[in-house]
């Protein structure tokens, strides 16, 4: 029999579209990269069922709009991530004990993926060129975004719900650009024979996760604030 329960796994970003929804509060900002205090510990080292992330079998992605006043002469984006690794502690007799992890390199996230973009309608029937992916991929890991030379990795840590099938928000932490990024986040776990599978939809601003987004020629050019997430990400039990 299979159980829904309450439980963030996703931000992505990360990691986490279009459903209005948003943290539940602000974004609390370590500068740090050690975890933060909120008792999010790794996943091995809590007791408990282990589950191993099945990448093939999920899927994260997050869309990004434009905006300014050459907004017209921009694209809004979908990026996805495929190539990611992650595990579950699931203590199904407490299940706020549990806890989960998971990590993306940032450098392998797709840049407008066509057959994803095809399911957006109009806002994405526009088509980037190779080139336009390239620049959307140069500027996501620069410096002064993503900085993916220096932190190749996002990394992702929550704990499980008090109880099952409570509609609620849960803590998370995200370690993304050398900073512990401490949010409250929506999502779905449901738990059947030998997996767990966890959904959900956000939106999050830049802001949220300590980044400013990217604008070009004075602001005219610019990536809009909202990131909006979707995921659905299923483990595997481990043998």
């Amino acid at each position: 029999m299979r159980r829904a329960l309450l439980v963030p796994t996703s931000v992505l970003i990360a990691i986490l579209a279009g459903c209005g929804q948003g943290a539940s509060e602000r974004a609390s900002v370590d500068g740090g990269t050690s975890p933060a205090s909120s008792g999010a510990e790794s996943a091995a080292a809590v007791a408990g069922e282990r589950y191993v992330v099945d990448p093939a079998a999920s899927e994260v992605y997050w869309k990004i709009g434009k905006a300014g006043l050459m907004a017209r002469f921009g694209h809004n984006h979908v990026i996805s991530a495929e190539t990611f690794s992650g595990a579950v502690t699931l203590d199904p007799q407490n299940l706020s004990a549990s806890r989960f992890e998971l990590e993306f390199p940032v450098g392998e996230f797709v840049i407008d993926d066509p057959e994803l973009r095809a399911r957006f309608g109009e806002d994405f029937a526009s088509v980037p060129s190779e080139e336009d992916k390239a620049g959307t991929r140069r500027n996501m890991l620069s410096e002064a975004l993503l900085n993916g030379d220096a932190y190749p990795h996002v990394r992702v840590r929550g704990s499980g719900p008090e109880a099952a099938g409570v509609p609620g928000t849960l803590p998370v932490e995200i370690e993304i650009v050398g900073r512990t990024v401490r949010l409250e986040l929506p999502g779905e776990v449901t738990i059947g024979d030998g997996f767990v599978e966890a959904s959900g939809e956000f939106a999050l601003d830049h802001a949220d996760l300590g980044l400013t987004p990217f604008s070009a020629l004075g602001g005219a050019l610019q990536v809009a604030p909202t990131i909006e997430f979707s995921y659905r990400i299923r483990a595997n039990k481990a043998n």
